[in-house]
């Protein structure tokens, strides 16, 4: 059974962590409960509450939205032509500025969503979506392999599932574990007790299942292959503070960081937070390797 967040986080002395055993409390040690935002932290254990807030500082935050700017360019960039695209987990982002006519879906009714649905349910016919996009979300789906599953069954031959999500490197790895709040387990199974959408997760999903288990992956999904992979994002989360601190650098240092970043891709095995990767689906006999 998966262990509680207060269970998870109690062990690292280090952050001397606060945490309480409910999700009322945020997970994150005391040197940086006093920068955590203070509106996030009002409304935490509250799934749909803190989805409006995250927008709200996504609105308000020049910095990180040019971040995110750039990966919802890098996935608009990816998509397959000639069919209907679908966004899961699309509460407080702003894809449709780069696809207007995506589908947007979450499993919470917040403003701007066009369906409300569990990612390992969807209410789509066989074959009917040409892309299914997700930014931050495969790593809180409790069961990937059943989510894929779906994804296989709702696309179309040549669809694809386009994913950017945090990924665990050597550099991410001292700050999604020690810093960040969200649960991160590399040695975790691929599926965790559900829970919370928001609340439950596993930051080192991604990293699970297309690297250290992608053998299984392919075993169990053989007519979704990858059809390309990107690892970037080195320093600039930290330093745009995400959802959840304040910003260290304004918003006019964003390009020069950005080229810095660039700059260090030859590191990015070692530096990189976050994975994007392109699934496409082939025909039954596997046409792709």
């Amino acid at each position: 059974m998966t262990p509680s967040l207060y269970q998870r986080y109690r062990p690292f002395p280090f952050i001397g962590p606060f945490i309480g055993k409910k999700h009322s409390s945020i997970p994150v040690g005391n040197m940086m409960k006093f920068l955590f935002n203070k509106k996030l932290k009002k409304v935490w254990g509250d799934d749909r509450e803190v989805t409006l807030v995250n927008q709200e500082i996504l609105n308000n935050k020049p910095v990180f939205r040019k971040l995110i700017a750039e990966y919802y360019r890098e996935m608009a960039a990816a998509l397959q032509e000639g069919g209907p695209t679908l966004e899961i987990g699309s509460g407080g982002g702003f894809f449709r500025e780069y696809h207007p006519h995506a589908i947007a879906s979450d499993m919470l009714q917040v403003p701007g969503i066009d369906v409300v649905c569990d990612a390992t349910q969807l209410p789509f016919r066989e074959g009917s979506l040409k892309n299914i996009v997700m930014r931050g979300v495969l790593h809180h789906i409790y069961d990937p392999i059943l989510f894929f599953e779906e994804c296989e069954r709702v696309l179309a031959e040549g669809g694809r599932v386009i994913i950017n999500d945090p990924y665990i490197s050597p550099f991410s790895y001292f700050i999604y574990k020690y810093i960040h709040f969200e649960f991160c387990d590399p040695g975790a199974d691929w599926k965790f007790d559900r829970g919370q959408p928001l609340m439950d997760c596993n930051l080192a999903l991604a990293t699970i299942v297309f690297k250290k288990r992608l053998a299984d992956f392919k075993q169990r999904l053989p007519r979704l292959k990858i059809a390309h992979t990107n690892y970037h994002t080195f320093f600039i989360y930290l330093l745009t503070g995400g959802y959840s601190y304040p910003a260290l650098i304004p918003s006019w240092m964003f390009g020069p960081v950005m080229v810095i970043e660039r700059l260090l891709k030859p590191l990015r095995m070692l530096l990189s937070s976050t994975l994007f990767i392109v699934l496409e689906k082939y025909g039954a006999g596997g046409d792709k390797d």
